[in-house]
């Protein structure tokens, strides 16, 4: 259980780190936009991460359950990379050469049939005339 001072006098309690993370997404405006979990910016416990989350929810935890938010926080973000870059075994296709000297390369997953990706391998650049 992990509880959380919320505004002035207010208590909030969530049953776990995962609880957390849902709310802070869920609740959360950057720029006028919601933040997934994944693209959620939390900084490290050590670098005075509390305080950040404290200018942007107004959400105060203890320094252990910040540190427990925080680690998994880091987890999930691995688990996502993993499984859009890793697990589908991309395997490289076609190249398409633009005009604007840049060029894209179509790739296929080996683990999941009918998967494509582009990937910009050169930005675009100089002039091709």
């Amino acid at each position: 259980m992990i509880t959380a001072s919320h505004w002035a006098n207010q208590t909030k309690e969530f049953r776990s780190a995962a609880d957390v993370l849902r709310w802070l997404s869920e609740n959360t405006h950057q720029h006028g936009s919601r933040r997934s979990a994944e693209g959620y910016w939390l900084t490290a416990p050590d670098n005075h991460g509390d305080y950040w989350l404290w200018e942007r929810t107004h959400l105060r935890l203890t320094k252990e359950d910040f540190a427990r938010v925080y680690r998994l926080h880091q987890r999930y973000r691995q688990y996502c990379h993993h499984m859009r870059e890793v697990d589908p075994d991309w395997q490289d296709g076609d190249k398409t050469y633009w005009m604007d000297n840049s060029v894209d390369m179509t790739q296929h997953s080996r683990t999941y049939p009918g998967l494509t990706r582009t990937v910009q391998l050169v930005a675009p650049h100089g002039d091709a005339c």
